[in-house]
C-alpha cells in the first residue's frame, strides 16, 4: 500500500536513507564477519583470538552509529556483550571461554538470540518482534488486545527455535550441518515466516475482542473481513465520522482482500456518514446497523446493495 493517506506508516520518526540496514540487518553484520575470520584461521583457537575483538570494534561503532540515528534494537543489546564478554575472556586467559567459542561459537550465538527473545517480556520489558512490528503494523493495530497477544506468542515461538537451533549447533559443534544448515533452515523456514501464517491462524482460532476506538472499529473491518463472502466483490467504501473522535477512513475490497487507509477516496461506491459513537455500537454489537439506518442514526449514499452484504462480509460480535 501507498500514499500519504496509508496507515502502514507506522515508524515513531520519519525513515531515512539507510535505516532498512539498521532494522533488517545491522549487527548481524559484526556476526558474519566474525563467522568469516573463525574459519579462516589455521585453528579454531587462532580464528578466536583474531575474531572476537575485531567483531567487537565493530559492533562497538555499529551500536554507536545505531543509537545516533534511535535504531538500537534487542539483538543490538545482546550481541555486542556477548562478543565483549567473549573477548575479555579470552584475552584475560580463560581456558574456559577460548573453549567455549572454539568449539561452540554457533551454540553461543544462537543461545544469545534465544535469551534476547526470552528474557524482555519476562522481565517486563518490550519483546525484540515490537521493533520490526513498528515499521510493519498499522498503527490502529499497534494498541489492540490481538497485536500484543499476537506479538507475544510469535515472540515466544521465537525463543523456541533460537534454543533449538541452539541445542542443534552443541550436537555436533563441528559438524557443518548442525552448526549451520539445520539451524538457520530452522529460523529461515520454520521462524521467519511465522510473521505471515501466525496471526492469521491465532485470529480464526481466538474471538477478537470488541474494539475500543471507531478508528479500531472501522480499520478492524479489515480483520473479520470474510475472504470467502467477499471473493467476487469490488468495492471502496467512504466512512466519515463525526464527534470527538472524527476523521475520514475507507476500505477497499477487491479479489478477497479488505485494505484500510485513512482519508479519503476520491470515488467511493458507497459513503457513510457516522457519529464516532454509532458506529462504535454498531462494530460492538450493542447496536443493530439496519436499525440504526432506518432511524437515521447514520446515513450512507451510493450502491448501499454494499450495505446490505455488511454482516456477510464483516461479521461482528453478538450484544453482550
Amino acid at each position: 500500500m501507498a500514499g500519504n493517506n496509508e496507515t502502514g506508516t507506522v515508524a515513531s520518526r520519519p525513515a531515512q536513507r539507510g535505516d532498512a540496514f539498521f532494522v533488517h540487518v545491522g549487527s548481524f553484520g559484526a556476526v558474519f564477519l566474525y563467522f568469516g575470520l573463525l574459519e579462516s584461521a589455521g585453528t579454531r583457537e587462532e580464528g578466536v583470538f583474531r575474531a572476537l575483538p575485531v567483531a567487537l570494534a565493530v559492533m562497538t561503532i555499529y551500536v554507536l552509529i545505531a543509537r545516533s540515528r534511535g535504531l538500537l534494537k534487542h539483538f543490538d543489546f545482546g550481541l555486542w556483550p556477548m562478543f565483549a564478554i567473549g573477548t575479555a575472556g579470552v584475552y584475560a586467559g580463560s581456558e574456559a571461554v577460548l573453549s567455549l567459542f572454539a568449539s561452540y561459537s554457533g551454540s553461543v550465538l544462537f543461545t544469545t538470540l534465544g535469551l534476547v527473545a526470552a528474557l524482555p517480556p519476562l522481565l517486563g520489558f518490550e519483546t525484540f518482534t515490537m521493533h520490526f512490528a513498528r515499521r510493519t503494523t498499522p498503527k490502529w493495530q499497534l494498541g489492540t488486545p490481538e497485536f500484543s497477544s499476537i506479538n507475544k506468542i510469535i515472540t515466544a515461538y521465537f525463543a523456541v527455535i533460537f534454543f533449538t537451533a541452539a541445542g542443534l549447533a552443541a550436537w555436533e559443534p563441528h559438524n557443518f550441518y548442525y552448526s549451520v544448515v539445520y539451524p538457520n533452515l530452522l529460523i529461515f523456514v520454520a521462524g521467519i515466516p511465522s510473521q505471515f501464517w501466525m496471526p492469521p491462524l491465532y485470529m480464526k482460532l481466538v474471538p477478537i475482542s470488541p474494539p475500543q476506538t471507531v478508528e479500531t472499529a472501522i480499520m478492524g473491518m479489515t480483520m473479520t473481513f470474510d475472504r470467502e463472502a467477499g471473493k467476487d466483490a469490488e468495492a471502496t467504501i467512504q466512512f466519515r465520522v463525526s464527534g470527538a473522535d472524527a476523521a475520514d477512513y475507507y476500505l477497499k475490497v477487491s479479489g478477497g482482500v479488505c485494505e484500510g487507509f485513512e482519508g479519503t477516496t476520491s470515488s467511493p461506491n458507497l459513503t457513510i456518514d457516522t457519529p464516532d459513537d454509532v458506529w462504535l455500537a454498531i462494530a460492538r454489537g450493542e447496536l443493530d446497523g439496519a436499525q440504526a439506518f432506518q432511524r437515521q442514526s447514520y446515513k450512507a449514499t451510493g450502491d448501499l446493495s454494499i450495505l446490505m452484504r455488511f454482516d456477510e462480509w464483516f461479521p461482528r460480535p453478538a450484544a453482550s
